[in-house]
């Protein structure tokens, strides 16, 4: 009989720990579910603004700008080692089509001198076309992530995209500026010599 009890106890008792257990979990996953689902509404509502501040332009071009910058940064990285740049984000700035371009290009050409330092002996126009193919690469994978960003929140339309398009536009054209003006100087050593042995030999 004794036996019997025994076991009848700890059975009875394994039970109530075992139900314990039970509300424990379902208590401690009712805990979990609310900030869960907390989270999810607190993304939902984040997301619902930044599709509304997206669709202002300026906002747009301050994520374009910081796209492009992260993406020239990504590109510059194997050759100049990480974290090449910092990765400059000026909330508050000028963020027209023309102001931004302007600060991407500078940004990006910003780099060429200490590119060229790493890399001797090449020519001008290789060292040149080799630097900026790579922040090219870097530009576009810019403007493709935020395109993206763009699209997915339905805000890729209307001016938002016209004056996405008008950035891409000056900043080739600014990178083209950039690229006769390095090989003008470049051979203006050379026009100088050029000048001084002819000098020489009159």
């Amino acid at each position: 009989m004794s036996i019997i009890s025994g076991n009848s106890t700890s059975v009875t008792s394994t039970g109530k720990q075992n139900t314990n257990r039970v509300k424990a979990d379902d208590s401690l996953n009712a805990k979990e579910t609310a900030p869960n689902s907390k989270q999810a509404q607190n993304a939902a509502i984040l997301s619902a603004h930044e599709r509304v501040s997206l669709s202002s332009n300026n906002e747009s071009l301050s994520l374009l700008y910081k796209t492009a910058l992260e993406g020239i940064n990504a590109e510059l990285e194997p050759v100049m080692g990480k974290n090449a740049s910092q990765k400059v984000y000026d909330a508050g700035t000028d963020t027209s089509p023309k102001a931004t371009a302007d600060r991407i290009v500078s940004f990006a050409t910003n780099f060429y001198s200490r590119y060229k330092e790493m890399n001797p002996g090449e020519s001008e126009e290789e060292t040149l076309n080799n630097f900026m193919d790579i922040i090219g690469g870097g530009i576009e994978k810019g403007f493709t992530d935020a395109k993206n960003i763009l699209t997915g929140l339905q805000v890729f339309e209307g001016d938002v995209e016209s004056d996405v398009d008008k950035t891409y536009e000056l900043i080739q054209q600014g990178l083209n500026k950039f690229r006769e003006k390095i090989l003008e100087l470049a051979d203006k050593p050379k026009e100088s010599a050029d000048n001084t042995e002819a000098d020489t030999n009159s």
